[in-house]
């Protein structure tokens, strides 16, 4: 029968030290990337499996990375735009070569969010946690400064003391967005926003007054929506603000869901996309290049933020300074429509 393969083995079979193995099996950050990718390639070949069990005696680590996220109710049927198993999907991808594994902490609310947290982070039942839905200033954050727990936010926030985080850049986004509408004669601009709460929400208002200063225009508070992203959301917001005695000529939805909702609006009220009013959105899937008709979108695969996350947490937990890890993606702008419409009565009446 043959011999089980051990680090001794591996290390033969490589030419490397067993302290070398041991390291790159470990994660450690001291092992350079090629090294570790030759001995886990040489791993796989021998047939080795790491006992963690083991490891997890010696180390008092967990191996695991803790997920916390609040999901809607599972007796709500409405789209919101990118799941959670896509995130995570990105995250195991960029830890895979690791002993981490992620463990997803699923909860209904922000409250409960944060008292999943003080379980996690008093238990030591996890060597990181990543959380998202940052609000502006967010207790979580500073529990876990305070406690010195490894943690990766998707999401910024108004922290005083600098932390590790994965975001897209919000307030270029809606300045891009804005800047588009305004150049194509927009005047009556909305935006369907995530919730007032949070972080993110924060920055696209201020990016989006700040367009609108620039070219003179003064700030409606009306042309302004804050909810759960969802198609019925948007729909309703379609449906309120189509009524107004100057009704937005365009729309900025946070979410492909939302702006799905805003079009199923047009549906009804007998608007058209490119003569009453257009539609632009911002998301993770690109889903939007199959509506009818299909819209601008600025567009960044789940897949960067997501892995980035991941590399993150492992980066973090070896000891990198929190403030050398942050990251704002900038989406691709993919323009699938000229974005205009009929604005002789707006122009008429400014």
């Amino acid at each position: 029968m043959a011999q089980r393969p051990t680090i001794k083995t591996i290390a033969k079979e490589t030419g490397l030290s067993t302290a070398t193995v041991s390291k790159a099996l470990n994660a450690s950050p001291q092992v350079r990337p090629r090294t570790r990718d030759k001995v886990l390639q040489a791993a796989k070949e021998l047939g080795y499996e790491l006992n963690i069990s083991g490891v997890q005696l010696r180390t008092g680590k967990t191996y695991q990375i803790a997920m916390v996220t609040v999901i809607a109710s599972p007796d709500d049927d409405e789209w919101a735009g990118v799941g959670y198993t896509q995130l995570i999907s990105g995250i195991s991808r960029a830890i895979a070569h690791t002993p981490y594994r992620v463990v997803q902490y699923q909860v209904a609310s922000f409250d409960e969010s944060f008292e999943v947290i003080k379980r996690i982070v008093q238990n030591k039942k996890a060597d990181g946690i990543i959380i998202s839905g940052t609000r502006v200033n967010d207790p979580r954050i500073s529990f876990m400064q305070e406690k010195e727990f490894p943690f990766v936010t998707y999401g910024t926030s108004d922290a005083s003391a600098p932390h590790a985080y994965v975001d897209t850049d919000n307030r270029r986004i809606v300045t891009i967005c804005v800047d588009r509408l305004l150049s194509k004669g927009h005047r009556r601009i909305a935006m369907i926003n995530a919730r007032e709460e949070l972080n993110y929400t924060q920055n696209r208002v201020e990016a989006y007054t700040a367009s609108l200063s620039r070219a003179g225009l003064s700030f409606d508070p009306s042309l302004i929506a804050y909810g759960r992203l969802t198609p019925a959301f948007g729909r309703e917001q379609l449906f309120e603000m189509s009524m107004f005695e100057e009704p937005p000529t365009a729309y900025i939805c946070a979410n492909e869901a939302t702006a799905m909702g805003v079009l199923s609006g047009f549906q009804v009220r007998g608007m058209e996309h490119g003569r009453d009013a257009v539609v632009i959105a911002t998301d993770d899937l690109n889903v939007s290049q199959y509506f009818s008709p299909p819209i601008t979108t600025c567009y960044l695969p789940i897949s960067k933020p997501s892995e980035t996350l991941g590399q993150f947490m492992l980066d973090l937990i070896g000891g990198e300074d929190p403030k050398n890890l942050q990251k704002l993606f900038v989406p691709d702008l993919i323009e699938r429509g000229a974005d205009t419409c009929n604005l002789e009565k707006q122009q008429a009446q400014s």
